[in-house]
């Protein structure tokens, strides 16, 4: 399910790419990088360097005085950009040579990162939407630390450490370094898969201006961007002060835009049910497959049970059904014939325009094979709402400054402010029956054709006193949106230096600060729970006729105390049939405020041991630091909200304690052997890190890492790296508040479910009777499934019906503990200048995962494992009588998954200066995923769930960049390649490593030994689910030209996704990792200013 890619750099490669924003070894830097003019780069010293052929347009001079230079991944100052892990380095220029004017959605384009939280996609949660979070190697947003200047960012998401990527100043960004593996020992929890840090410019001299607009060729989704950044040196170059502005807007894209795409107005398009399931299509037993493809990839798909306007259901003969064949169908009459189908479904009958209810005339009728679809119907597309990809607009200010008082005395500042307006739109609210969709027959609004027609299907047969059922999607009463207002702002403030030569220092203050404020709108008020409001929607339902028109019947009774002057009776009968006035009365907008605050106080020194002694290969380096971390939460609703009154979940105020991490770290570099026979270089490095925390059951934690580089000669590097992180539990995974949830459970210990394993001695051992108490029968004797004294133990409450539970923080968490290790080659040979080669692979394993279980999840793994175990002690039960008790249990995170993902990440590069003055440079990087692997199973944890190859998480993928410099001209061309994927989960299609139930122990998979619980290679659990097994793989081209005016002025333009590629086979590219371009072919154009 997650995309594992990288391009992993090391060495002098990384040297190539933190300069120029390609692939290219710091040797093969001949010449300026192509695609931008010395003249037009923000800084003298970058523009002398430039045109010396030192770095290339992104960079920096490669190292400050004294030849010291600092990497992603350590805190130890050394002579050049090598490193023991793998370092990706993108340049800014290279991350918006494109019309997206997303940093994060262009980063996600990486292979090392999973398209998990994108504009397109940021819309699946509540209070989620126009956040950018990175995920690196698919291990989740949470296991990727995100850095700015080597520094941690306030989060976008109170509670975690969720870094929003819009927050970023995309005009001072110099270039971003991805760092594959664990990385606590550098900068602390978190950075379990990595670490992202984006580098801010130092020295900006000039004043520039860039702007860009952009728009698909449909007319939709304009971009715009503009950014003015002046920066000044000062006092001979010893200061320098940099102020940025920015200004970003994306406008929003609806479902209803793309309509060809997402089947907004005629149905959507996606695989459906052809032929019949289970005994019923012929497929029986274990393999569930007769040959024949149980699904189509069909178009005009509507939804059977649920309409725009309003449908009815007829009501059947008691214990009759439409179904044909059977002892108990419906015999051929008027009733058949007005309430069935010829096929032997049940007629559907829905409100048209007109406020008329009336029989539906469906084409293909797909119920037939157990699906809830039809086509050729007026049922609801369910698409009617929604985006494509949310609505941002951005505003941004941030200063940079600097000054040396003294080379050992450098004050310096970091600020920003940043206001991000996000809209989102979701689905409308819905009624399927129940009491937001039941009303009665004497409602002002039923007509005598409604009335009628209800009669005819067994309906409302008794008018005085009958009720009848109405299902709708309430497209009509607004989607489910919400607005965003975000306010970021982070100051840095420290004084750094150098002494004794070689040894340099750092104290800085860290402190960040967010406050959300969203509106979450067209928001049903269904009930009262405190009595001290009107369940305005339910008393609005509830009409009643009078001789001034329908009016709300709690105005109309006798009991003067339950009036609402306000209420104004609602009309569901047909699409756009509620009034303004109706809808205004029953739709509100909760509110919901958020901040978050970070406070980091860090210090540290690093040196090496030149002035006492050396080891061949040169000094040993050090560096010692402490750190100090607080963070605080807090996110509330408005009382309605949280009392359950609407139609959003009853969400309960966020007020954790404090986090505070106390730290101590230490890092050492012992250089073997340098310029000797078989050992150009041999060097060792170590890191370790010692945490506090005050929270939860972490505690102490260490975490530490061990690498080394060997270069037998200039030409190939060798580099490994093992190391140990951490993740602490968040104030989110600890502290959420309790909230009401409801599910459809099967206890285990119900005599239906009791046969499986050891069940039978494990719920009696946790005193759930085996038979049927006196109080159980009492307790069952008015449901569907009543107990017999003495009989089997039958749970006839969670039969009948959903059952409560509660989910919530756990404060009993530790941290999660993740191992990697990297190993890998670096190759740039001296008979082929410009050219460089990095291979390397990389191992990740995550334990004692934080993974939230599911209801179902703790009830199995309660009783199929030994007795008394851990799971058990959240669930509540009834001891006269075995039933659950509310909340039957508690769902929180418990420490208990894993996760393991390993790769290969290949790199070429290349630069080419010709003898004319034109510059060829070209990247190409890859990924190949060996695995990608959960294990989520708490009663069977070592059962694995592949990840691999599903929709998000292709096996190999790429991306390639050429750029071609002519002088005042340049041409860039990228490819973006996307393996294939899975349309099903894997297991479905694949033969699979599995558990091996009774049944397959029963009878083993031909030529496999099967014995019970154990992993074992199974057959695909069906195997003809879909006529093909994967979504294509795809190919996107893009191309920017380039034009250098002179040396103020320089234009651009380019079309992204030239083929116009869209989501294949039904998706929008808007599921949790799905990597899909669902905008199309895009056209923008810009304009560089540089002022001197």
């Amino acid at each position: 399910m997650r995309r594992l890619q990288a391009s992993i750099l090391g060495s002098a490669s990384v040297a190539a790419l933190a300069i120029a924003g390609f692939a290219t070894p710091a040797a093969a830097q001949d010449t300026p990088s192509a695609g931008q003019n010395c003249s037009s780069l923000p800084t003298q010293a970058e523009r002398d360097a430039c045109a010396a052929g030192e770095v290339g347009t992104q960079g920096t001079a490669p190292a400050t005085e004294g030849g010291a230079i600092t990497v992603t991944g350590s805190r130890i100052r050394r002579p050049n950009l090598e490193s023991t892990v793998p370092i990706t380095s993108v340049g800014i220029q290279e991350l918006t040579d494109t019309g997206d004017v997303n940093l994060g959605d262009n980063l996600n384009d990486l292979p090392s990162l999973r398209s998990s939280f994108s504009s397109g996609n940021s819309t699946r949660f509540i209070g989620t939407a126009g956040l950018n979070l990175l995920d690196l190697r698919g291990l989740g947003t949470s296991r990727t630390l995100v850095l700015v200047n080597n520094r941690r960012h306030i989060t976008g998401s109170p509670g975690d450490y969720l870094v929003d990527v819009n927050t970023i100043p995309l005009t001072l960004v110099e270039r971003v370094d991805i760092v594959t593996g664990g990385n606590s020992a550098i900068y602390g929890s978190d950075a379990v898969a990595g670490v992202v840090n984006f580098i801010l410019r130092r020295d900006f001299d000039g004043l520039r201006f860039r702007a860009q607009a952009g728009v698909s060729d449909q007319g939709d989704r304009p971009q715009y961007f503009a950014g003015l950044t002046w920066g000044r040196n000062f006092a001979e170059d010893r200061g320098n002060v940099a102020v940025a502005l920015e200004y970003t807007r994306a406008e929003a894209l609806y479902f209803t835009d793309r309509p060809d795409l997402t089947g907004a107005y005629d149905g959507r398009c996606q695989y459906d049910l052809v032929e019949p399931q289970g005994a019923a299509g012929g497929e029986t037993g274990l393999s569930n497959s007769d040959g024949t493809p149980d699904t189509q990839f069909l178009c005009g798909i509507r939804n059977a049970g649920i309409y725009n306007g309003g449908s009815v259901a007829p009501a059947l003969p008691t214990g009759q059904t439409c179904a044909l064949g059977l002892a108990n169908s419906i015999p051929a009459g008027p009733i058949r014939t007005a309430r069935c189908e010829a096929n032997g479904q049940p007629s559907i009958f829905y409100f048209n325009d007109r406020g008329e209810l009336v029989r539906d005339v469906i084409g293909n009728d797909l119920r037939l094979n157990g699906s809830g679809n039809v086509q050729g119907s007026h049922g609801s597309t369910l698409r009617d709402t929604g985006q494509l990809a949310a609505g941002i607009t951005r505003y941004a200010a941030n200063l940079l400054a600097r000054f040396e008082v003294s080379r050992a005395f450098q004050p310096f500042l970091e600020a920003k402010y940043v206001h991000i307006d996000a809209t989102q739109e979701g689905q409308p609210s819905f009624v399927q029956g129940g009491t937001l969709g039941t009303l009665r027959c004497t409602n002002a609004f039923v007509t005598p054709q409604i009335l009628a027609q209800l009669q005819a299907v067994g309906r409302c047969t008794t008018p005085a006193t009958g009720t009848f059922p109405i299902s709708r999607f309430n497209v009509d009463f607004g989607g489910r949106g919400e607005i965003h207002d975000r306010d970021t702002y982070r100051i840095v403030a420290g004084f750094e230096g150098d002494f004794m030569d070689d040894w340099h220092y750092e104290v800085a203050f860290n402190y960040g600060h967010l406050k959300t404020h969203m509106r979450s709108l067209n928001n049903l008020v269904i009930a009262d729970p405190t009595g001290n409001f009107f369940a305005r929607y339910v008393d609005a339902l509830d009409a009643v006729q009078t001789s001034s028109g329908p009016q709300c019947r709690i105005n109309t009774d006798a009991d003067p105390t339950n009036n609402d002057p306000a209420c104004v009776p609602i009309n569901l009968f047909g699409a756009g049939a509620p009034s303004a006035a109706a809808l205004g009365y029953v739709n509100t907008t909760a509110i919901r405020r958020e901040t978050a605050s970070e406070l980091q106080a860090t210090a540290f020194v690093s040196g090496d041991s030149s002035q006492w002694f050396e080891l061949p290969g040169g000094p040993v380096g050090f560096a010692l630091g402490v750190e100090y971390r607080r963070e605080e939460a807090y996110s509330a609703f408005d009382q309605l909200t949280q009392n359950g009154a609407t139609f959003l979940n009853a969400i309960q105020t966020f007020d954790p304690p404090a986090l505070e991490v106390k730290e101590a770290y230490g890092e050492i570099r012992f250089p073997i052997l340098r310029d000797m026979p078989f050992a150009q270089e041999l060097t060792i490095e170590g890191a370790a890190r010692v945490s506090d925390y005050n929270q939860g059951s972490t505690g102490t934690t260490w975490s530490y890492n061990l690498g080394g580089t060997w270069a037998p000669i200039r030409d190939i590097r060798f580099r490994a790296n093992y190391s140990q992180s951490v993740r602490a539990p968040t104030q989110s995974d600890l502290f959420s508040p309790l909230s009401e949830n409801f599910n459809q459970l099967a206890d285990p210990c119900d005599v239906a479910n009791i046969g499986i394993g050891s069940r039978a001695s494990n719920c009696a051992a946790a005193g759930v009777p085996a038979t049927a108490t006196a109080a159980l029968v009492a307790a069952c004797s008015g449901t569907a499934f009543p107990a017999t004294l003495g009989g089997p133990f039958i749970n006839c409450l969670a039969r009948s019906s959903s059952t409560s539970f509660l989910q919530g923080g756990n404060e009993n968490l530790r941290e999660e503990t993740g191992k990697s290790y990297t190993i890998g080659a670096v190759i740039e040979p001296r008979f082929l200048p410009g050219f460089s080669m990095t291979a390397d692979y990389y191992h990740i394993k995550v334990e004692n995962l934080i993974s939230v279980l599911g209801a179902q999840q703790i009830l199995n793994g309660c009783y199929d494992q030994a007795p008394g175990n851990s799971l058990c002690t959240s669930i509540n039960r009834d001891p006269a009588t075995g039933l659950f008790t509310p909340p039957a249990l508690l769902a929180a995170g418990v420490n208990f998954a894993r996760q393991v993902t390993e790769g290969l990440d290949v790199e070429l590069a290349y630069r080419r200066t010709f003898e004319n003055g034109h510059r060829l440079t070209a990247r190409a990087i890859g990924t190949y995923v060996f695995e990608l692997t959960n294990y989520i199973d708490p009663s069977f944890p070592n059962v694995p769930n592949r990840q691999l190859s599903e929709l998000g998480d292709p096996v190999f993928s790429a991306n390639l960049n050429l750029n071609y410099d002519f002088g005042a001209f340049d041409v860039t061309y990228n490819m973006r390649y996307i393996g294939k994927q899975t349309i099903t989960a894997y297991e479905t299609m694949h033969s699979y490593p599995g558990l091996c139930t009774a049944a397959y122990a029963a009878a083993p998979p031909a030529g496999l030994g099967c014995s019970l619980n154990s992993v074992a290679l199974l057959p695909p659990t069906n195997a003809d689910s879909r006529p093909r097994i994967h979504y294509p793989d795809v190919f996107y081209h893009s191309i920017r030209l380039g034009y250098q005016v002179n040396e103020q002025f320089s234009f651009y333009g380019g079309v992204d996704n030239i083929l116009d590629r869209l989501p294949p086979l039904g998706l929008l590219g808007t599921a949790g990792g799905d990597p899909f371009d669902s905008i199309g072919r895009y056209i923008y154009a810009g304009v560089n200013v540089n002022f001197r």
